[in-house]
């Protein structure tokens, strides 16, 4: 009979999240991720050999799952959707948000990531960047259109999370009042010709 591993891989990115979302990336140590799945701490380097590992591990699934939110919307054409559907994220999902959103690459990383977990992290940023190119071909913005590109990024990026970033500092979930703030940036996006956004 095949013996089942009590604790995948999935668990102990989850609890590093969790532990991020709360006390940021320091407090992410081999040993407290390990608590809070509540494994021997050999059980953690048996999946991953370094916290470098297990973090870059954490940070691919977070912009894994920001490129499922986003890239679908904006390859569509739609801006104010993944600018909305990042809000709603956010609040159905703030711990992962308070992961990804209140921190940086540099500051979760010991050391760049490498092999399938680096491959795992450009692959999700190809998936965004492309869904971007896409979207910015839709609203007919030239490709050597760097100001209206830029325009575009930070009105579904970077202008929303600044909105979220408060709250979730605040360890509260964002709620209406975040969510009215991207309604009204993303009135400033511009439209694809021949589709209709409803940004409510």
């Amino acid at each position: 009979m095949v013996r089942t591993p009590r604790f995948a891989a999935e668990d102990f990115v989850e609890a590093a999240i969790g532990l991020v979302a709360e006390g940021g990336p320091s407090a992410a140590t081999m040993a407290s991720i390990a608590r809070a799945v509540g494994a021997p701490t050999g059980s953690l380097y048996h999946r991953f050999d370094s916290r470098a590992a297990v973090m870059g591990a954490m940070w691919a699934a977070l912009l894994d799952e920001l490129a499922g939110i986003l890239a679908p919307p904006l390859a569509a054409g739609q801006p104010a959707r993944a600018a909305l559907a990042l809000a709603d994220w956010a609040a159905a999902r703030p711990r992962p948000a308070r992961a990804l959103l209140l921190a940086d690459l540099d500051t979760v990383l010991d050391a760049p990531p490498e092999g399938d977990t680096a491959a795992a992290i450009d692959a999700a940023e190809a998936r965004i960047e492309a869904a971007f190119d896409a979207c910015a071909a839709r609203l007919r913005i030239a490709a050597e259109d760097a100001a209206a590109r830029n325009r575009l990024r930070f009105l579904v990026i970077d202008a929303p999370v600044a909105a979220l970033r408060p709250a979730l500092k605040a360890g509260r979930m964002p709620g209406p009042g975040e969510r009215r703030l991207i309604e009204e940036l993303v009135t400033l996006l511009p439209t694809s010709p021949g589709i209709e956004e409803d940004a409510a």
